[in-house]
């Protein structure tokens, strides 16, 4: 019953469509086998037909008359319908019904005596085409979001795909590449300044996720390039090469506040991805949940979870953040989830969830495979890997690899062996604890992936906030400044909020490249 009440919003607009609002409640209101009575027959019929699996349709099709040979299930269905509706209209014979009646006895058991037959109102039995609301393809639900970019890059040039972070841009990028490429595209995903629009005859699609960085507004230093492209695309592009690019909420706000661009302002080219229909919902919550914790625990309470009660927690979830990387975790970490407001700040669970990891014996090392695993971007050595594996207590790839399967709620282990965090919320997170923890502050900036430190990492001072930021303070100052100088990065910097002029670091920083100068000055001239 609970399963029919599930399938069912798939089939919402045709049932509503066909049947009205009313019966899509009476539907959605059974809780005992006595309110089937209350359906509508034609409404049960088609839930028969399009919705139960165990049904399979009869070997000439639903709405033709069943061949002799064919005692389906379905067949059966079929006949009792056509006889029905000959029985409407005053027909009065009616062949195999004795036999129909004994099969359905076998299947069911004689259920006559619970049965009040009522055939005052010959209504007949219709039948209808329910179309789900969306489905499943390549692994990836084709919600509307997908659909509409599609449709867009079938009659334009340029796709905008916007949305908060976790809503599945990135699937959506990813479900694109791949129908190209089967429709004889050439598919690149470099960066964007290394678009090249001349693409010599070939059919070329462009996809570049993270328009301008995952966390908040990143590659400071090619801001100005980016934005070059993006005004000069629109002229440039013809038939023979499509551009869609992803980007997050945040990022676009942020830099829409100092850099205004004219492609955004398209509606007709941008697509949110914000809004999911409950089918898009439920379809996709399944699918996590078949690949998530329950897969390996087939006792889990998690199975059985009524859709509505992830529903109505995920209300309370203010908008920050997408429901798909929400139920993603609700997948996995079924626990976050045990106070319905926790999903007000995800991040927040997920920091105490990592202090809690540390500070279990039991658990601790698990916390340090996750950081050699968000630290191992960094490095692409062997003696700097030993030197990061040293820092983290002998923790090295091996350590990970023994340990990933413990961690299946964060990492992910690919086809070629290649593990890595699950998602971008993951690894905000991890980088926030690390961040605000006074032991893993000075490892987080010395080895953390620079693109990182430069995304998220902010003055207090900076006006532009959002919940993706982690704000420098003085006790970071010196291992920033040490960063920064040992690897040469000041050109990269220069334009960063870090270096503003109203930045407390931004006097610090210079202060030391000041007296470091003077210093080598006054040891050339000794």
């Amino acid at each position: 019953m609970e399963e029919l009440k599930y399938v069912t919003v798939f089939f919402k607009p045709s049932i509503v469509e066909h049947f009205g609002e009313a019966l899509l409640k009476s539907l959605c209101d059974l809780n005992s086998l006595d309110d089937y009575q209350n359906l509508d027959i034609s409404l049960v019929y088609n839930l028969l037909r399009y919705v139960c699996k165990n049904v399979t349709p009869p070997k000439r099709d639903w709405g033709y008359e069943p061949s002799d040979d064919d005692v389906s299930l379905g067949a059966d269905i079929e006949r009792i319908r056509l006889m029905w509706n000959r029985y409407c209209d005053e027909a009065t014979e009616f062949l195999y019904l004795r036999e129909i009646f004994v099969r359905m006895v076998n299947r069911y058991g004689n259920i006559s005596d619970d049965v009040k037959l009522q055939d005052t109102d010959k209504k007949k039995i219709l039948s209808f085409e329910l179309n789900p609301e969306c489905q499943i393809e390549d692994g990836v639900v084709l919600t509307k979001a997908i659909k509409s970019v599609l449709e867009i890059l079938g009659r334009e040039h340029i796709v905008v795909v916007i949305g908060a972070l976790g809503t599945g841009k990135s699937t959506c990028l990813k479900y694109i590449e791949s129908h190209y490429r089967r429709n004889q595209w050439e598919v690149e995903n470099e960066s964007i300044t290394h678009l090249d629009l001349n693409v010599d005859g070939k059919k070329k699609l462009f996809c570049c996720d993270n328009l301008f960085g995952v966390y908040n507004r990143g590659y400071f230093a090619e801001t100005d390039e980016i934005i070059k492209v993006l005004e000069n695309i629109e002229q440039k592009v013809n038939h023979e090469l499509k551009v869609v690019f992803a980007i997050h909420d945040h990022v676009y706000e942020e830099l829409q506040k100092i850099h205004p661009i004219r492609v955004f302002q398209n509606k007709r080219v941008v697509v949110d991805f914000n809004e999911l229909s409950d089918a898009e919902m439920l379809l996709i919550l399944n699918e996590q949940r078949e690949h998530g914790h329950c897969a390996n625990d087939p006792k889990c309470w998690f199975r059985n979870v009524d859709f509505e009660l992830v529903k109505n927690t995920l209300q309370e979830n203010p908008g920050k953040l997408g429901d798909p990387i929400l139920t993603l975790l609700y997948s996995n970490r079924h626990d976050i989830f045990s106070k319905r407001e926790a999903t007000q700040n995800i991040v927040r669970e997920l920091c105490t969830i990592f202090q809690n990891m540390l500070e279990n014996s039991n658990t601790s090392v698990l916390f340090y495979v996750l950081l050699y695993v968000m630290f191992d971007k960094t490095y692409s050595s062997d003696n700097k890997k030993a030197e990061l594996a040293l820092e983290l207590g002998g923790i090295n790839y091996t350590t990970v690899e023994q340990n990933a399967r413990h961690l299946d709620a964060f990492l992910l282990v690919g086809a070629d062996g290649k593990i890595e965090i699950k998602h971008e919320l993951l690894i905000f997170s991890l980088f926030k604890f690390c961040a605000n923890h006074p032991s893993f502050m000075p490892l987080l900036l010395k080895h953390c992936q620079f693109q990182m430190i430069e995304e998220i990492i902010r003055p207090v001072s900076f006006s532009n906030q959002s919940e993706f930021c982690v704000f420098l303070r003085k006790k970071m100052y010196p291992f920033l400044t040490y960063r920064i100088t040992g690897k040469k990065l000041f050109e990269r910097l220069k334009r960063h909020p870090l270096l503003d002029k109203n930045s407390q670091f931004r006097y610090i920083f210079y202060s030391k490249l000041k007296s470091e100068y003077l210093m080598r000055k006054d040891l050339a001239y000794t």
